[in-house]
C-alpha cells in the first residue's frame, strides 16, 4: 500500500482529500498520510478542518519510498514549483482519477493528474503531467491538454483544441472547436473562446478578449 501526500493544505487541498477517497484506488492501492505545505504552521486555526496531518513544509519534505503524491495548488506558477522541488527529491506521483467520471478509450494521462468528480473526457484526448480537471468539465475528442494546466468547474473544451502547458481556465468557460491555446495563457471565469489565444495572454468575456487584470 502506498501512502499519498496531499502538497496544499488550502481549501482546495481540502477537497482533493474528499475527492481522493472516492477515486480509483483508495484503500486498495493507496490511503491518504497527510498534507504537507511551505505556509507550515500546524497550530494555526486555518488547518483545524484538515482530515488528515499537516506533516512538513514542501521544502523540507524527505520522501520515503511507500510514498506518493499529487498537488492541490491551483496556481499554474506555485503548482510547477512545488512539483519539481520534491521531484528533485525523488517523489513519485500518482493519478487520482474520481469514479464519477466518464473516460472514452485511447485516452492518455501523464503523471500527477486529478481528475475530478463527473467530468467527462472524449476519445483520444492526451493529457499532459500534473492538469488538474476539476468537477463538471468535459474535454471533447482529440483534444490536447499540456503539462501544468489547471481546468476549473463547468469547464466545455470541445474536439480538437490545444491547449498549451501551464494554462488556467476558471469557472464556466467554453472553447469552440479546434481552438489553440497558448503557454501560460488566463482563460476568465464565464468567458467562450472564439478563436486563438496567444501565450501569456489573459483574456475575458463573450467573446473573449484581452485584458489586463
Amino acid at each position: 500500500m502506498k501512502h499519498l501526500i496531499i502538497m496544499g493544505a488550502g481549501e482546495f487541498g481540502r477537497e482533493i482529500y474528499w475527492h481522493a477517497i472516492e477515486s480509483y484506488g483508495y484503500n486498495t492501492e493507496f490511503d491518504i498520510k497527510g498534507y504537507i505545505d511551505d505556509d507550515f504552521e500546524p497550530a494555526d486555526k486555518k488547518y483545524m478542518n484538515l482530515q488528515r496531518p499537516l506533516i512538513s513544509s514542501i521544502k523540507g519534505y524527505e520522501p520515503s519510498d511507500d510514498d506518493v503524491f499529487i498537488c492541490a495548488i491551483g496556481s499554474v506558477n506555485g503548482r510547477r514549483l512545488a512539483v519539481e522541488n520534491i521531484k528533485s527529491k525523488g517523489a513519485k506521483f500518482i493519478n487520482i482519477i474520481h469514479r464519477t467520471s466518464l473516460i472514452q478509450g485511447n485516452t492518455s494521462f501523464g503523471e500527477g493528474v486529478f481528475i475530478g468528480p463527473y467530468t467527462v473526457i472524449g476519445d483520444s484526448v492526451i493529457i499532459g503531467n500534473h492538469v488538474m480537471l476539476n468537477t463538471h468539465s468535459s474535454i471533447g475528442h482529440d483534444a490536447i491538454l499540456g503539462d501544468y494546466t489547471c481546468v476549473m468547474s463547468y469547464v466545455d473544451i470541445t474536439g480538437c483544441c490545444q491547449i498549451g502547458q501551464s494554462v488556467f481556465i476558471a469557472s464556466g468557460a467554453r472553447m469552440t472547436p479546434s481552438t489553440k491555446i497558448g503557454d501560460g495563457a488566463y482563460i476568465g471565469i464565464g468567458s467562450v473562446v472564439l478563436r486563438k489565444v496567444k501565450a501569456g495572454t489573459k483574456v475575458f468575456g463573450y467573446p473573449a478578449k484581452a485584458v489586463d487584470i
